[in-house]
């Protein structure tokens, strides 16, 4: 079947992403890959095992570039030693302020990171943490002030497991410098299998279906950070440029979205959160109409306090 041109919005392809990412988790993978043919057909996407949902169609569908071909790529990897000698000295990786990432695409394992820049905005502390670092990354624009995505430090665990998934946006590419790279650990990206190299970078799109595999036995590190796509016509480029928002916007949609009113760190990093008053109100209704005085969800179920199981009651724990 010819594929179409029309040109869908991105609420088609979040539904269709959604679907065939729902049907991967299921244990439905030949299914997931014929809704993901299907939506081809249909002109959301050009291939298959492309599927972001920020979508620029007149970029060609790639999965991997060639390094030598992005002039930061030889700075990176002139600058690997220095990197890696600052690296080297952290001995506490949540000292050093790497934060657990705790993404639905973690299947296994334990995934740490710290953020330097994230869309334009920079870390200020991270960056002090690692100075020789951060001076090199801003030697390079289009990652830094400049960036449209994010600069880390990852920082992956033996043991762990990445999902498959698809990142936002095919109108960006990301780069990898290998730092700390123990044998057992890969990358899939569309249909190739990668493996890094210390001092040595890679270059993908991300909004390709990717995964991760640590089968090593000590972590694998690698500074990660996003560029425009080289094709990117410079009219979408300022579109994305201009669309990006602050920190504080990201910071107040969350909160926003999230019903919450307060957040405070306490000790031992412990998140103290306060409702708003409509979330209060209803967790209130919640609560009186159990007879209980708290509530915390666990494993996917609501566990009310105190618990009324004892008295014959089957209401102490609710499906979610």
């Amino acid at each position: 079947m010819a594929t179409t041109t029309v040109r869908w919005p991105e609420v088609v392809r979040r539904s269709y992403s959604q679907l065939v990412d729902a049907l991967t988790t299921e244990g439905a993978p030949e299914v997931a890959r014929q809704c993901a043919d299907l939506a081809v057909e249909q002109g959301v996407w050009r291939h298959p095992l492309q599927r972001p949902v920020h979508y620029i169609s007149s970029l060609p569908p790639r999965p991997v570039y060639d390094p030598a071909d992005f002039w930061f790529c030889a700075y990176l990897e002139e600058n690997y030693p220095q990197i890696r000698a600052e690296l080297d000295a952290v001995t506490d990786p949540a000292a050093s302020g790497f934060l657990p990432v705790e993404e639905s695409m973690l299947g296994a394992g334990r995934w740490e990171e710290i953020t330097f820049y994230e869309a334009g905005h920079r870390f200020d502390d991270a960056c002090a943490r690692f100075p020789v670092t951060s001076s090199i990354v801003e030697g390079i624009p289009e990652a830094a002030a400049a960036g449209i995505g994010v600069v880390t430090l990852s920082w992956l665990y033996p043991g762990t497991r990445i999902v498959p998934h698809c990142g936002g946006s095919n109108a960006r590419l990301r780069v990898h410098l290998g730092l700390q790279v123990p044998d057992g650990a890969r990358l899939r990206v569309g249909d190739q299998v990668l493996g890094w190299q210390e001092g040595r970078c890679l270059v993908f799109d991300d909004s390709f279906e990717h995964e991760v595999w640590h089968d090593g036995d000590r972590p694998r590190v690698v500074l990660l950070m996003d560029v425009c796509h080289p094709e990117l016509d410079p009219a979408d480029r300022d579109v994305m440029l201009a669309g990006r928002i602050s920190f504080e916007e990201r910071a107040t949609r969350f909160l926003a979205e999230h019903g919450l009113s307060r957040v405070q760190l306490g000790d031992a990093e412990e998140v103290r959160v306060e409702l708003d008053q409509p979330s209060a109100r209803q967790v209130s209704r919640y609560l009186r109409g159990y007879g209980a005085e708290s509530v915390e969800l666990r494993d996917g179920r609501l566990l009310f306090r105190p618990d009324r199981a004892a008295a014959g009651e089957d209401r102490t724990a609710v499906d979610r």
